[in-house]
C-alpha cells in the first residue's frame, strides 16, 4: 500500500520524462510532501488537528524511518504547534525527504531510477514509471471522486485532493471544460481537511507562490 507522499509524487511525475511536471510549483510540492507526512501520522493516530493546531497523541516510533523522522520533527515543536508552523518545519526538510520517497518507489518496483549524462558528466536523476499501473489507479480514483455526482469522498481521497489542490495538480489531471466544471468541487473537498487548509495558508504565507487557477 502506498503512502500519501508516494501517491502525490506519482501524480506529480511526468510519465514520459520521469521528472516533475513543469507546472507544479517547487515550493508547493515541498509543502504537499510535508502535509502528506502529517496526514499519514494522523491516520496512524500519532497526531490529531483542530482548525489551527496539531495535537500530539503518540510519540512512539512507527517503525517507518521516514515517518519516524517526521514524527521527531513535529514532536520537537512543542505540545500544540500550529498547523502552519508544523508544515513549514517539515517542508524545510523536503529536499531530505523526497529522495527517500523516490527510493521507496524504486524499491517497490514502481519507478526506475536513471541518470542523464552529458559526455562524461553526471546529470539529473529521472524516475520514469515502469508500467504506470499505480499512478493510473490513483488518477482514476480521484477523477471518479471529483467527476461523479453526489459522491461523498473517502477520507483518504480527501487527503490526495487537498494535496492536489496545494500543488495545482488539478491542471494535469483535469483539462479544458472538465477542469472548469470541477474546479469548485476540488476546492470544496480540499477544505474538508484541516491539514489541507494549513497547506493553503502556509503557501499563501510564502510570498513566491502565486494564487492562480
Amino acid at each position: 500500500m502506498l503512502r500519501f507522499a508516494e501517491e502525490i509524487t506519482l501524480l506529480a511525475l511526468n510519465d514520459e520524462t520521469g521528472v516533475m511536471h513543469r507546472n507544479v510549483p517547487r515550493r508547493a510540492f515541498d509543502y504537499a510532501i510535508a502535509g502528506a507526512l502529517m496526514m499519514e501520522l494522523a491516520f496512524l493516530n500519532q497526531l490529531d488537528t483542530d482548525a489551527d493546531n496539531v495535537i500530539m497523541l503518540d510519540t512512539k516510533p512507527t517503525n517507518d524511518p521516514l515517518l519516524d523522522e517526521a514524527l521527531l520533527i513535529v514532536s520537537g515543536l512543542g505540545a500544540q504547534p500550529s498547523i502552519v508552523a508544523t508544515i513549514e518545519a517539515l517542508a524545510a526538510k523536503a529536499e531530505h525527504f523526497e529522495p527517500r520517497i523516490f527510493a521507496g518507489l524504486v524499491h517497490k518496483g514502481i519507478l526506475e531510477e536513471r541518470e542523464k549524462r552529458f559526455l562524461w558528466m553526471k546529470g539529473e536523476r529521472t524516475y520514469p514509471m515502469i508500467n504506470g499501473k499505480e499512478e493510473t489507479e490513483v488518477r482514476t480514483r480521484i477523477r471518479m471522486t471529483i467527476l461523479a455526482e453526489d459522491v461523498i469522498p473517502d477520507p483518504k481521497d480527501v487527503v490526495i485532493i487537498a494535496l492536489m489542490e496545494a500543488t495545482k495538480l488539478y491542471r494535469v489531471i483535469f483539462i479544458g471544460d472538465e477542469l472548469r466544471h470541477c474546479r469548485k468541487k476540488i476546492h470544496q473537498f480540499a477544505k474538508m481537511d484541516f491539514i489541507g487548509q494549513g497547506i493553503a495558508e502556509a503557501l499563501a504565507k510564502a510570498a513566491d507562490i502565486r494564487e492562480e487557477d
